[in-house]
């Protein structure tokens, strides 16, 4: 656990996010529990050590009456970039589509990501044509809330 919590750190940090309050018992519970909100591929360099993740989830039907799968964070750990993780785990993830019935599976992309943008391209994903993502912040809330 403190290995793969180590790795989502990572990639919250690395897209400027703070506030990152996920423990090693929040992260067994959530993905690992009787009801698993997640799952996760890893990548293993021995010796208890984790150089990569692929975590994903499902949202539970669509239009299509379908699930749709996720995949919220992919990151490879700086100093292991380049040399197929982050491709193999890709892999992984387009065989767990396969295995589970998913005829494709969706992620988001900082918009100022260009190397993830171009590792994604490589692998043959592209760019979602029709969708980009919208939120509503604390503030918006707050006021919508009040009419």
């Amino acid at each position: 656990m403190p290995e793969l919590r180590r790795l989502m750190e990572g990639i919250v940090t690395y897209e400027r996010g703070s506030d990152f309050r996920l423990t090693d018992k929040e992260l067994l519970r959530r993905g690992f529990g009787k009801h698993p909100e997640f799952g996760a591929f890893v990548a293993d360099r021995g010796g208890g050590r984790l150089v990569g993740m692929a975590v994903h989830y499902e949202i539970p039907f669509m239009h299509t009456l379908e699930p749709l799968l996720m995949m919220k964070w992919l990151f490879v750990d700086t100093e292991h970039r380049g040399g197929g993780v982050g491709r193999r785990l890709m892999r992984r993830m387009a065989c767990h589509a396969l295995e589970t019935g998913h005829g494709k599976f969706c992620w988001f992309v900082l918009k100022d990501n260009a190397p993830a943008r171009a590792f994604y391209r490589s692998v043959g994903a592209t760019p979602d044509p029709d969708w980009d993502r919208w939120m509503l912040g604390p503030d918006a809330i707050a006021a919508m809330a009040q009419g």
